[in-house]
């Protein structure tokens, strides 16, 4: 019997932005992943160079709704973004 073991992790890539240097990605990840995590994640899933990673933990904002009789207040939950800069990063310029 072969074990196998699925990531119970997610990673979404934030859209391109264009004063984003070239060789550097920002993706949302779980608030428990570590930056080991997100290394080995896109190391071993994608087989990409990582050259560094960081982290930003952001906090939920709060939100009210304002009904007819009361107001409803409700917080929207925490995530984390994680900076990735990669090894090979092809130059702009480039006419290949």
């Amino acid at each position: 019997m072969v074990k196998v073991w699925f990531p119970d992790m997610y990673m979404r890539l934030v859209g391109k932005n264009l004063s984003r240097p070239v060789g550097k990605a920002v993706f949302y990840v779980k608030p428990s992943m570590t930056k080991w995590e997100v290394r080995e994640y896109l190391t071993k899933i994608y087989n990409m160079d990582i050259l560094k990673v960081e982290t930003a933990l952001h906090l939920g904002r709060w939100k009210r709704f304002y009904g007819k009789r009361d107001v409803v207040a409700y917080k929207r939950r925490n995530f984390k973004k994680a900076y990735v800069d990669f090894v090979n990063s092809v130059p702009k310029d480039s006419t290949a």
